[in-house]
């Protein structure tokens, strides 16, 4: 669509929107007089322009549509729900087990002396010790004051089978011991290791 002329396609959609100067809109009128394919293109652009509804005179609409979009996600954001007790009481008390954990951690981290910081119930009992199984109905008050009285202490149990290992001092408290259990109600079983 271009002829012997000396117009961009800025200076025609200038032309075109009304926004040429006076010198370049005379020069674009006396050459489309004598080209009937310059008229053509002017009528083309015009439509166009008609056409599109004057997209392109406006505003940039890329920042109208941004400070919409900001517009609508302030709108929809939640607003500040107000805590209700039951949310505070559960805050407060992920804040009073945080202490409690960063306080035995420090704790354990600081202890003195080269002992452990901790102790299994299970030990390693050397020479006096007997097993025993202890009746299903055994309550662990009666089961405590049988201990005491005989001198003996739990190192181990239950098994896998249920069996208590108890240890003492000396063979002669195993032996006084074998026949107070023998004797109680509460053993099932007495046997030595």
């Amino acid at each position: 669509m271009t002829s012997q002329r000396n117009f961009s396609e800025e200076d025609l959609l200038a032309y075109t929107h009304g926004r040429a100067d006076a010198e370049l809109r005379a020069r674009i009128e006396a050459a489309a007089e004598g080209d009937p394919a310059l008229r053509a293109e002017l009528a083309m652009t015009s439509a166009l322009k008609g056409a599109l509804g004057d997209a392109t005179d406006g505003p940039d609409t890329r920042e109208l549509g941004w400070r919409r979009l900001e517009a609508e996600i302030k709108r929809s954001a939640p607003a500040n729900v107000p805590t209700t007790p039951r949310t505070a009481f559960w805050r407060v008390a992920a804040v009073v087990l945080g202490a409690l954990v960063l306080g035995q951690g420090a704790y354990i981290a600081t202890a003195p002396g080269d002992a452990p910081t901790y102790r299994t119930v299970s030990e390693e009992a050397e020479g006096f010790v007997l097993a025993v199984a202890f009746t299903a109905d055994a309550q662990m008050a009666e089961t405590q004051a049988l201990l005491r009285e005989i001198g003996a202490r739990v190192v181990d149990g239950p098994s896998a089978i249920g069996l208590f290992r108890l240890a003492f001092d000396s063979a002669e408290d195993l032996a006084a011991a074998r026949a107070a259990l023998a004797a109680s109600p509460l053993i099932d079983l007495v046997s030595e290791e």
